[in-house]
């Protein structure tokens, strides 16, 4: 489920306020009580409900539910259902049903789930970068603008990721002067 565009500049403020994670999170002792408070209600073993089929009291069941492409993806809030739901009120399904928890605990599952959503404090440590949004805008010297997003800097180009899913590589010295500091914001870890 893509998140909505009008998520992203609040994702964008806060990833680029957010530091790069120094520690694991951990799960035992700030996330856990938050998923107690405010989930285990309706998603744990412990109260006997397993709606939609997610328990977050049971470990080994919660982990299945982490990794690539499933509800919550390490390193990718932006990119996780879960985070999803609880961060944004206005999404089908949003979490908790009764209304939307603290901020606090919100950026805390955020920082969790950035820091690569580890049960285990010792865990290693993962250093996220900026979430960014799958199309940006970008003008070149002549004015002409683009919608394409950023994969990386590669040498004196821009490495963009068209619409189509193609990549395009494109010299940063023809973009706007603007385009190009995008180009480096977007680079920066």
């Amino acid at each position: 489920m893509p998140i909505p565009r009008t998520l992203f500049p609040a994702l964008l403020a806060a990833s680029a306020a957010a530091p790069a994670a120094t520690y694991a999170v951990d799960f035992e002792k700030e996330i856990k009580p938050i998923l107690k408070k405010h989930c285990y209600e309706c998603h744990s073993e412990e109260a006997k409900k397993e709606k939609a089929g997610f328990v977050f009291d049971n470990l080994k069941r919660f982990a299945k539910d982490i990794g690539t492409n499933l509800v919550i993806e390490p390193g990718k809030p932006s990119a996780s259902h879960f985070y999803e739901v609880i961060a944004d009120p206005g999404v089908d399904n949003a979490m908790p049903p009764d209304g939307p928890m603290p901020q606090k605990d919100i950026d805390k599952i955020r920082e969790w789930i950035a820091a690569g959503a580890a049960f285990d404090p010792n865990a290693p440590k993962v250093a996220f970068k900026k979430e960014l949004p799958p199309i940006l805008k970008w003008t070149n010297a002549e004015g002409r603008s683009i919608k394409a997003g950023f994969e990386r800097l590669e040498g004196e180009n821009v490495v963009l990721k068209m619409p189509d899913g193609k990549y395009v590589q494109y010299p940063l010295s023809k973009l706007s002067p603007e385009s190009q500091q995008l180009a480096r914001e977007c680079a920066a870890p």
